[in-house]
């Protein structure tokens, strides 16, 4: 699971800055920028406050941070095929 590239994607197809982001969840830049990175995770308090910014549901950010490597390998034909769509509609 990357959360960190969850917290970018939703980031910019809300067209936020880093900056902007960091000023919604009362973090700094560079905390933002380590999540993205993949350098350090949020906690989940701030995973919180993230999906209230991006005005999503926790659960539609985990979907968003789920990879591939996290499917068994017999499921990932479906996890293709319903991912991007899905991820589009709800996030």
């Amino acid at each position: 699971m990357d959360i960190g590239q969850a917290i970018k994607e939703l980031r910019t197809k809300r067209g936020m800055t880093q900056e902007q982001l960091a000023d919604s969840v009362g973090m700094s830049i560079n905390a933002i920028s380590s999540w993205e990175l993949g350098k350090t995770i949020p906690p989940k308090a701030t995973i919180e406050k993230l999906c209230r910014a991006f005005g999503i549901p926790v659960s539609y950010m985990l979907l968003a941070a789920i990879d591939e490597q996290d499917i068994p390998e017999e499921k990932r034909v479906l996890y293709r095929a319903l991912l991007e769509p899905l991820k589009n509609e709800l996030l």
